[in-house]
C-alpha cells in the first residue's frame, strides 16, 4: 500500500505529511478546503486537491484529519470512492467510534482509528491504533505511518476516550504546569527568560529520566526527606495538585465519549 491520502492540512495531518515526505517511502496526497494550506504541501511532491471524493478514489489509504464534527461529512463525501474496492481509511478525530463511521461507507470497509498527539510535529509524539475486523489486515500499515512521528501502540477501542484524555491533551497539561512553573519562578524574582529556560531544560531533562525510570523512582531521587522538595510536595497535595489532575482527565475522558454521540 503506497498511496496514502491525508484530509486536513492542520496541525496532525500537516505534521504527518511532512514527516512521511521526507520518508519517500510513499505516494502521498492531501486534500483541504484551505487553498494556503497546501501550497507548502505542492512544494514536497505531495498531490493536492479540494476534493476529499477525488483524494480518496487516488488513494489505497485515506487518513481523516478533521475535527470531530466534520468526520461524519467527509466520509459521506468519500463513500462512493470505497464502493467494491480494499481501500482504508483511518480517522485521528477524538471520540468518533468506528461504528458510526462504518455507517457512513459501503459495507466491510476497512476502518481504523488512530488518537496522536501534537507532539508529532517534533517527531515526538504518541500515538494509540485499533481496527474493524476488515480493518486488521491494515493495522501493520496504519502503525509503520505513525511511526514517522513517534511511539505508536494498538489499544482496545473502549479505552480510547481515556487515551485521549490521557496523551492527546497531554501536551497542554504539561504546557499548563509548565507556565505555571515559569510565573512561580518569577514571582520569587527571577527573570522570566531565565526561569523559562530552566523550566523547559529541567521538563526536557525530566522526559528523558522517565524513559529510564518509574516517575515514583524519579521523585525519590529528588526529594530529600525535609527538604524543599518535600515541602513543595506538601503543599501543593493541600492545594490539591493530584485530585485536580484526576478531575481532569476524567473531565476530558467524559468530554471524548460525549463528542461521540
Amino acid at each position: 500500500m503506497k498511496k496514502v491520502g491525508i484530509i486536513g492540512a492542520g496541525k496532525i495531518g500537516g505534521s504527518l505529511l511532512l514527516r512521511l515526505a521526507e520518508s519517500g517511502g510513499f505516494d502521498l496526497g492531501v486534500s483541504d478546503i484551505h487553498p494556503e494550506q497546501l501550497r507548502l504541501f505542492e512544494d514536497v511532491g505531495v498531490r493536492t486537491t479540494s476534493s476529499n471524493r477525488e483524494l480518496a478514489e487516488w488513494s489505497d489509504l485515506v487518513i481523516v484529519a478533521v475535527k470531530p464534527w466534520d468526520v461524519a461529512e467527509v466520509m459521506q463525501e468519500m463513500s462512493p470512492a470505497f464502493d467494491g474496492t480494499d481501500k482504508a481509511v483511518a480517522s485521528v478525530a477524538a471520540g468518533v467510534t468506528i461504528t458510526s463511521i462504518v455507517e457512513k461507507l459501503p459495507e466491510g470497509t476497512a476502518v481504523l482509528r488512530v488518537m496522536p498527539n501534537v507532539c508529532a510535529s517534533v517527531g515526538l509524539g504518541s500515538a494509540v491504533v485499533t481496527a474493524n475486523e476488515a480493518g486488521r489486515a491494515t493495522l501493520p500499515v496504519v502503525m509503520d505511518i505513525f511511526r514517522h512521528v513517534g511511539d505508536v501502540l494498538e489499544l482496545p477501542e473502549r479505552l480510547f476516550d481515556a487515551a485521549t484524555a490521557l496523551h492527546g491533551s497531554g501536551p497542554a497539561y504539561v504546557a499548563l504546569f509548565a507556565d505555571a512553573l515559569v510565573q512561580a519562578g518569577v514571582r520569587e524574582g527571577i527573570p522570566r527568560d531565565v526561569a523559562r529556560r530552566l523550566v523547559v531544560g529541567t521538563i526536557g531533562g525530566t522526559a528523558v529520566l522517565l524513559k529510564e525510570r518509574s516517575a515514583h523512582q524519579v521523585r525519590d531521587e529528588v526529594m530529600t526527606p525535609g527538604g524543599t522538595t518535600a515541602a513543595a510536595f506538601v503543599a501543593m497535595e493541600k492545594a490539591g495538585f493530584v485530585a485536580a489532575v484526576y478531575d481532569g482527565i476524567e473531565a476530558a475522558t467524559e468530554r471524548a465519549r460525549s463528542l461521540g454521540g
